[in-house]
Order: structure tokens, then C-alpha cells, then sequence
């Protein structure tokens, strides 16, 4: 069986990559920084955040090989009246093959369109296979994603 951890808090950051962040990246001044580098950065971040709410311990570290972030809504994008924005908080199972299963909105700000963007990126998450004691195990875990435009 597992045990979910406290949650430890998030840091949620300036990074705007395709209108959500889930980390804090500050390239140094006057560098060139690409695309792939943050991507790289913001899924390490997201990865030791996510490893601090495993309790009791795989046998090897959790490790996050894939990590899409939400597409902000493009139909809110349109809309000019206002820019709807959050903070979206999803629980999510991960399976002992590495994939994502069961997951949920347990908290957000802002409305609830920007729900299931979040939903859908950790969907398409994947790990390494998970294994405790040697046999194969699953993690409950949560995420909390800074959704704007």
C-alpha cells in the first residue's frame, strides 16, 4: 500500500510557457536560454517537488520523463472582457508502469474551464515504472499548476 505525504507548498513561478507554469525559472541576465533548456529546468523542479510526497520510498528515485504542461483555453483567450486565472491543484494516481490514472481537480481559483486543461496535461505525464520493495507500486500525488493567459 502507499501513503500520501503532507503536501509540501508549491512554488509556483513566473515561467509562462503556453499560458501555465508549475515551476520558477530566472535565466541568468544576458543569456540566451532556449526553450528546451526551461523545459528541461521547470520538469527537474516539478519532478523534486513531486518526490518530497513519496513516503514510504521506492526502491529508486521517482523520475518524471514526461511533462506537458496545460494549454491555456483558447476560447478564453478571445474573450476580451476579462483573462481568467488561477491556481489549479490535481490529485493523480500513478500506475506501476509509469502512467498516469485516476485523476482529479481537488482545489482551483479562477473558473473552472481552467480545470480540465490541467487534467489533461497530467494525463499525458509519464514516469518510470514504479517499484517498492520489488514488487510494482502506485502513488497518489498532487500538482498545483498557475494557470493565465
Amino acid at each position: 500500500m502507499f501513503r500520501l505525504a503532507p503536501l509540501a507548498p508549491l512554488t509556483l513561478g513566473l515561467l509562462t510557457l503556453a499560458g501555465c507554469s508549475s515551476s520558477l525559472f530566472t535565466p541568468p541576465r544576458g543569456a540566451d536560454v532556449t526553450e528546451s533548456q526551461v523545459t528541461s529546468f521547470r520538469q527537474r523542479e516539478d519532478e523534486q517537488l513531486l518526490r518530497q510526497q513519496v513516503s514510504p520510498p521506492l526502491d529508486t528515485p521517482l523520475t518524471l520523463l514526461e511533462a506537458p504542461l496545460p494549454r491555456y483555453p483558447s476560447f478564453l483567450l478571445n474573450d476580451t472582457s476579462h483573462k481568467a486565472r488561477g491556481n489549479v491543484t490535481v490529485s493523480f494516481e500513478i500506475m506501476p508502469s509509469g502512467l498516469v490514472g485516476t485523476a482529479r481537480v481537488v482545489s482551483g481559483t479562477g473558473e473552472d474551464a481552467l480545470h480540465k486543461p490541467a487534467i489533461d496535461a497530467v494525463r499525458r505525464w509519464k514516469f518510470a515504472p514504479l517499484l517498492r520493495n520489488g514488487e510494482p507500486a502506485r502513488l497518489m500525488l498532487q500538482h498545483t499548476f498557475r494557470m493565465e493567459p
